[in-house]
């Protein structure tokens, strides 16, 4: 008996461009790697876990800025846990596990993840850094710094900016990154 086989029937018509974590262009790059302390989401600000080998998402108090390591990247030619946010943007890439390596981008340019309204072009970020709730630990913004218990946020200093505003691009914004310690 002969196989039924049949095409593919719906597709999108309008994919995302990129995906939080996603490298942007192929200019001069500073990528190094460590172990994951905690799980890790690409396209996210990164610290120094307290173990003083291994990263995590940025979670500190109050207001100030967080030790930024650098942005998590994406790399999607490797096994992991499966996929995560589903959303009309797309999927949102593979979650790096405890004890994976991670690739951190100290300096370059990639899509990070995204979590505001208004992207201003040359303009300096905000990061969630809760010392309580894990959701959006390292995600950038344009919400107003705050050092309320759960909810902190704040600026990101010069280190990073947004190259771009895309307008519309839902989850994700692009971002130079130039950390103090890059070659």
């Amino acid at each position: 008996m002969p196989a039924v086989t049949q095409g593919q029937t719906t597709y999108n018509q309008f994919p995302a461009f990129a995906q939080p974590g996603q490298l942007a262009d192929l200019a001069y790059m500073e990528i190094v790697s460590y172990p994951a302390a905690e799980v890790i989401q690409p396209g996210r600000v990164l610290e120094i876990a307290s173990d003083g080998l291994s990263v995590q998402q940025v979670q500190a108090t109050g207001n100030q800025a967080p030790n930024m390591m650098g942005l998590s990247v994406l790399i999607t030619a490797r096994e992991s846990s499966g996929a995560f946010g589903i959303t009309p943007y797309g999927v949102g890439g593979p979650q790096y596990n405890i004890g994976d390596t991670v690739p951190v981008l100290m300096r370059g340019r990639m899509y990070a993840e995204w979590k505001g309204t208004t992207q201003t072009a040359w303009g300096v970020p905000n990061v969630y850094h809760s010392s309580t709730i894990a959701t959006d630990r390292g995600k950038l913004t344009d919400a107003t710094a705050s050092g309320t218990a759960g909810s902190e946020i704040s600026t990101t200093g010069h280190q990073i900016r947004v190259r771009q505003a895309l307008p519309g691009s839902g989850n994700i914004v692009l971002v130079d990154i130039n950390l103090p310690g890059a070659a």
